[in-house]
């Protein structure tokens, strides 16, 4: 089995380098490791190494980053075979780490490869501007992709993480953005039945519970039961809003009556007005007269190395 650790050195604003340095000292097998330099550059990276992968020769990848890191590496592994992921989190918000299983030594990944195990485990895809990009945690569209562009962006974001606190700029622009952010309109078609909700903050849909660096968003996701959930939060105040935030940390919004949840297969989006998303924390950008995305679940689909 080939071993390849995929290394963004810019995670948790340096902590990849740092983890990377711990973690390689318990390392005797042979491995080759590539240092991402610019965004995107994680998904060529994967596919090149990917497309050698066989039966015979498979190939363990092992993401030493954030939870982008490991989005940029699911997008590059979806359509292969014969591919183990594993990740060493290092990034500031780590929602990956809290949802599944990760490496936290060298012994422990040396295991895997003397005996190789593993899980599968399902991934959801979003059609939009004519492709699909994948997501392994969740994808947003409003007021969470909002105040995660802000959040990545910001230089706050960068000094929070030297103390290892990086995970406090989201709910800091939570806050901020509530000024700013209007709330939308949102149609959905979910089995041949549309539903339509006015003055909507945010929709997401997940694949796990954790969004936001540790927010329990949606406490019934499982992993691997070939489902997503998906919560809109529509109809309340600014200030509403922040409770729900604070609320979301202990999973004790689900019974207000402005959150709505329930899971899917396969789900249509309509928006009336251009919209912001994100998957997996990171930036999507949406045409101008694109205002439909379809997303649905891909039942284990990729192989988590433990």
């Amino acid at each position: 089995m080939e071993l390849h650790f995929i290394i963004n050195s810019n995670a948790g604003n340096g902590r990849g380098i740092k983890r990377w340095e711990q973690f390689k000292q318990d390392l005797t097998l042979p491995y080759t490791t590539h240092w991402t330099q610019y965004a995107g550059h994680t998904l060529l990276i994967v596919k090149e190494i990917t497309e050698r992968a066989t039966k015979q020769n498979p190939v363990c990848l092992i993401a030493v980053g954030g939870d982008g890191t490991v989005h940029e590496v699911l997008n590059g592994v979806v359509h292969f075979e014969h591919v183990y992921i594993g990740v060493i989190a290092a990034g500031s918000g780590n929602d990956f780490a809290r949802g599944f299983e990760t490496f936290k030594t060298g012994k422990q990944l040396e295991q895997f490869i003397k005996y190789p195990t593993r899980s599968l485990h399902d991934y959801g895809s979003a059609l939009f501007n004519g492709t699909s990009k994948y997501f392994i945690n969740n994808f947003g569209v409003g007021f969470d992709a909002f105040v995660a562009m802000k959040a990545n962006e910001s230089k706050l974001k960068k000094s929070l993480n030297r103390w290892k606190l990086g995970k406090l700029s989201y709910p800091y622009y939570v806050i901020s953005a509530l000024f700013t952010y209007k709330p939308f309109h949102l149609t959905i078609l979910l089995d041949g039945k549309e539903q339509r909700f006015e003055n909507v903050w945010f929709t997401t849909v997940s694949n796990q519970p954790y969004f936001g660096g540790g927010m329990k968003l949606s406490p019934a996701s499982n992993t691997c039961d070939g489902t997503l959930e998906v919560t809109v939060v529509s109809n309340l105040s600014k200030w509403k809003l922040l409770f729900v935030f604070g609320s979301v940390f202990f999973a004790k919004h689900t019974g207000m009556r402005e959150v709505h949840q329930f899971s899917m297969h396969c789900i249509q989006l309509f928006f009336e007005e251009p919209i912001m998303a994100h998957a997996d924390g990171e930036k999507q950008k949406l045409q101008q007269h694109m205002n439909t995305i379809e997303i649905s679940v891909h039942q284990k689909a990729w192989s988590l190395a433990k």
